[in-house]
């Protein structure tokens, strides 16, 4: 199997965990669970940056700097369609 196919599914994998865990430090019961739950979703947040530079270095992900233009244009797209969205429920 490619390497990239294998890093792109562990990093897949890897966001499904974190995201488990973020659940259980949120709903935690009592400060045993609430600090288990914060213990794991630190590892697994560290693990996912370790998987994302591991990608990075071998060429996985090509990051790009962008024009401040580009993201204060983003920035007003999706403010506007905010803004639009609301509207319309209210």
């Amino acid at each position: 199997m490619e390497d990239k196919y294998l890093m792109e599914n562990i990093m897949f994998g890897n966001k499904v965990m974190n995201d488990l865990y973020m659940h259980g430090f949120i709903e935690a019961a009592n400060e045993k669970v609430f600090t288990t739950f914060t213990k794991a979703l630190q590892d697994t947040a560290k693990m996912h940056y370790e998987i994302f530079k591991a990608m990075e270095t071998a060429g996985f992900y090509n990051m790009q700097n962008v024009e401040e233009s580009k993201i204060k244009q983003t920035k007003q797209k999706l403010e506007s369609s905010f803004e639009s969205c609301c509207k319309k429920e209210a």
